[in-house]
């Protein structure tokens, strides 16, 4: 039967709690279990090539119902392996769709996993299909109660697109989660900034420099410089980056005094080449930051750059100077060239290593020394 307005409210409220909290979602699958009478439920994904299927989450389900299914019975699953042309996305369909019930009785499937566990008919809804991965929701019955019917299906039918919106964002976290992950095993400082110049996001390195308090720091939520003159060059950097400079052409960059006399820090920023879509009411960063500590820095083997990407022996010494904090004019001084030499070294580098700007071969030596 359809869900009463209030149902489903409840329901599409627990989907996208499940969605930020994957643990979550055994709490959704009782509350779908109450509302359509079932006796158990649980979200799995079929692996139509594979020939196997995994169970996500579930309620109601013994845990070793659950392991064995993953492990073996997934395997025989005849309602997978003789409906899997049924699986179309929004599609709600019960068993006897996919396969008549006289043969399914006569199945390992059903003799050896079903049947014992009290589960033997079922309604399922397809969430999303890409390719031959199917993700499902599926509610069961025991044999002696009433089979699922169309009546039944339109619960579900309501409540699909509310599923397919929220393993969409579950997955976005789970990439943006791994994403932050990665930033923070490099040693180089990554800052993100909102197109106001506020920053949005700091991995690890970048959130040690701020800490420290030994030249650069955050205040009213902007990146700030402690020395008033390489701070005005810091917000010129910033003010390019996010788009709201005078000038088109990249600042060089900022070397940020430090009060404790270490080294002093190498800032360069840039537009972000491609912005996320912004979640809503967040911020959407637009611009990075890159902070490089001259003490902690491991620059790459020329080698393995003139290996890797084709460079010559001074476009490797060029980029190894850049990574290391220097500023063009700095690396050309050092190598002795001219800075206009320097620039054309530094273009043809970014073609050979297919990066666009300074900063992203920056983030891409960084990669490698790791």
């Amino acid at each position: 039967m359809p869900l009463q307005e209030a149902e489903l409210l409840r329901l599409v409220v627990a989907a996208y709690e499940a969605a930020a909290d994957p643990a979550v979602w055994s709490q959704f699958l009782s509350r779908w279990v109450e509302a359509t009478g079932a006796d158990l439920a649980f979200l799995q994904r079929h692996h139509l090539t594979e020939h196997r299927s995994q169970i996500v989450a579930t309620f109601g389900m013994k845990q070793r119902l659950s392991e064995s299914y993953n492990s073996y019975y997934s395997r025989v699953n005849v309602w997978r392996e003789h409906g899997s042309h049924l699986y179309v996305e929004g599609a709600v369909l019960v068993d006897e769709q996919f396969y008549p019930r006289e043969l399914l009785k006569r199945s390992e499937f059903y003799n050896d996993c079903l049947l014992p566990n009290g589960a033997t008919r079922c309604m399922t809804g397809v969430i999303s299909r890409r390719q031959n991965d199917v993700v499902v929701l599926t509610a069961m019955r025991d044999e002696h109660r009433q089979p699922f019917d169309s009546r039944d299906s339109r619960a579900i039918q309501q409540l699909i697109p509310h599923l397919r919106r929220a393993f969409t964002l579950q997955d976005r976290l789970l990439m943006l989660e791994a994403g932050e992950a990665a930033l923070n095993t490099l040693g180089l400082g990554i800052v993100l900034l909102a197109a106001d110049g506020s920053v949005v996001f700091s991995n690890r390195a970048a959130e040690a420099v701020l800490r420290s308090d030994d030249g650069l720091h955050v205040r009213r939520g902007q990146l700030v410089a402690s020395h008033r003159e390489r701070d005005d060059e810091l917000q010129n950097l910033v003010r390019f980056a996010t788009g709201r400079g005078d000038s088109n052409e990249c600042p060089p960059g900022v070397l940020v005094t430090r009060p404790s006399g270490q080294s002093p820090f190498h800032v360069t920023g840039s537009p972000l080449r491609r912005t996320p879509n912004p979640f809503a009411r967040t911020s959407s960063p637009i611009a990075v930051v890159l902070i490089t500590d001259p003490g902690k820095q491991r620059p790459v083997a020329a080698e393995l750059l003139k290996r890797t990407y084709g460079l010559t022996t001074k476009e490797a010494s060029l980029a190894i100077a850049l990574t290391r904090g220097q500023s063009l004019d700095e690396a050309a001084e050092h190598l002795q060239m001219r800075y206009e030499t320097a620039r054309t070294h530094l273009r043809r580098i970014l073609s050979k290593t297919e990066t666009s700007r300074q900063t992203e071969l920056v983030l891409l030596l960084e990669r490698m020394s790791q």
